[in-house]
């Protein structure tokens, strides 16, 4: 006999997730490097990007250092980075 459901019933049947996404109800963030979505409006994302032109660096970099005063600023250590992630 074919174990492979057919039809309609092989749309209906969901794979299951990883033993770790199941254990934390999460999808996402699961690997060494976690993805992080800022929002800006248009005109302050022109202003970043000029002046990261200008600095010859990344948005990445900035928001590092910036991320890295915050912690400064309430006596926390700077964030431990590999160096092809900066």
């Amino acid at each position: 006999m074919n174990a492979k459901p057919t039809g309609l019933a092989s749309f209906t049947r969901k794979p299951t997730a990883p033993a770790t996404a199941q254990a934390t109800g999460r999808k996402r963030g699961q690997g060494e490097t976690v993805a992080l979505t800022v929002r800006l409006p248009r005109s302050e994302w022109a202003r970043l990007h000029q002046l990261a032109v200008s600095e010859g660096t990344s948005l990445q970099t900035l928001a590092i250092r910036g991320l890295d005063r915050v912690f400064a600023e309430q006596g926390l250590p700077p964030m431990r980075l590999d160096a092809n992630q900066s």
